[in-house]
């Protein structure tokens, strides 16, 4: 029995891992551009990116995202995630697209971010996220949500600040003024 279930496992894995689109450049790595985190768990939900083998973006709509979950398997998103954790809009414009994520955009805070796509010399993609943090353009790497979870089967709640992460350890902290109850 314990062998049918490690198989069973295993085809999970490989069937997730389908799910998820892949690229040239990382299609044996995780392609993940920035990510979000939450106070009440280790589930992360990941931004991924779909270039051509020349890093050129995947139009119309080449980012993606889905939760990596803390024992490490990687999921879509959920219909009722989409509100959010998915994607207002996404304009692609040559090796660059500028998006917005839902759930920032519907408490008010505007912060599109641009991802960019460059091929390097030794053919590989480099794919960077950048956005402003404290009004200055900055690579971004992360993003914290505060929150408390309430309500039944903990579906509903309140979110009390995003905070922005970039390279050279910026950040900028962002306190919940409008719609922050979900």
């Amino acid at each position: 029995m314990g062998g049918a279930m490690l198989q069973q496992g295993a085809v999970q894995g490989a069937i997730a891992l389908l799910l998820i689109p892949t690229t040239h450049s990382y299609a044996t790595s995780l392609n993940s551009i920035f990510l979000i985190t939450k106070s009440d768990n280790g589930n992360q939900v990941h931004y991924g990116v779909q270039t051509n083998v020349d890093c050129s973006l995947k139009a119309p709509k080449p980012v993606y995202p889905y939760w990596k979950l803390e024992s490490g398997r990687l999921e879509r998103l959920l219909t009722m995630e989409v509100p959010a954790f998915g994607i207002a809009s996404q304009s692609v414009s040559g090796n660059e697209v500028v998006m917005e994520v839902n759930g920032f955009k519907a408490r008010g805070i505007s912060k599109p971010i641009t991802i960019r796509s460059t091929q390097l010399k030794s053919q590989g993609c480099q794919i960077s996220a950048f956005t402003k943090i404290n009004g200055e353009a900055t690579r971004l790497l992360q993003v914290h949500i505060d929150l408390t979870r309430q309500g039944l089967f903990g579906l509903g709640g309140t979110v009390h600040s995003i905070t922005f992460y970039g390279a050279g350890q910026k950040q900028e902290k962002i306190v919940c003024r409008s719609n922050c109850s979900f």
